[in-house]
């Protein structure tokens, strides 16, 4: 796993639903949430986004299943999760998997439950069954990313197990200030000079204190 370095801002409008799945799982998608009771990764108080806090919907899910796109990629499908106890259903076409699911929720007593589909493959996407709990947190969505060109005192600074989120507008600066590579021929500072130019243009720019924070992993 590389570097990555992600800019997220607060935002006041919901984020996607299936990225809300992530919440508290140090994962993050390109919207999502922070909780309050989960906030222990940041160099800064909760009430820092103060702007943005609000009651946000944490979900639970009740079950997962699978819809294969198609019955020619139902044997990969299974294949693929035959060792987790997942239900699968084939979309043959859109009104045939409507009646088999509305069979299937009234099966399960899933009807009033909510629902989202999360379309991440090629040849089948899931749809999440759960139920949600307000908590005091606020959303997110990702605004800039960069994900190479860093030397040491970026890492000797960033990088440790207990902080991960940098909300400050002196973080931003260092780490503007650690874009470089530690080589001397004219094609690798023309590189370093446009990724400066682009962290500067995604991070520095665009950085807006009580919203903004850096994310990094690796």
């Amino acid at each position: 796993m590389g570097l990555d370095i992600t800019h997220y801002k607060a935002i006041l409008e919901k984020a996607q639903e299936h990225h809300l799945f992530y919440i508290g799982e140090g994962i993050y998608a390109q919207t999502g949430a922070e909780i309050k009771e989960k906030f222990d990764t940041f160099n800064v108080d909760f009430d820092h986004f103060s702007n943005y806090i609000q009651e946000v919907d944490v979900p639970t899910e009740v079950e997962s299943i699978i819809i294969v796109k198609g019955r020619e990629h139902f044997k990969k499908v299974k294949e693929h999760f035959q060792s987790q106890d997942r239900v699968l259903l084939i979309r043959e076409n859109e009104e045939q998997l409507e009646r088999e699911l509305k069979d299937f929720e009234k099966k399960k007593g899933y009807q009033n439950l909510k629902k989202c589909f999360d379309d991440c493959h090629s040849d089948w996407f899931i749809l999440k069954y759960y139920t949600t709990e307000k908590k005091e947190g606020f959303y997110f969505k990702r605004v800039g990313e960069h994900q190479k060109g860093m030397n040491d005192k970026f890492w000797n600074k960033f990088c440790n197990e207990n902080t991960s989120n940098f909300a400050l507008k002196e973080d931003f600066n260092y780490a503007f200030s650690c874009v470089d590579y530690d080589y001397l021929d004219s094609d690798m500072k023309e590189e370093v000079a446009l990724m400066k130019q682009e962290f500067k243009k995604s991070f520095i720019d665009n950085f807006e204190l009580g919203a903004s924070f850096m994310s990094v992993s690796y």
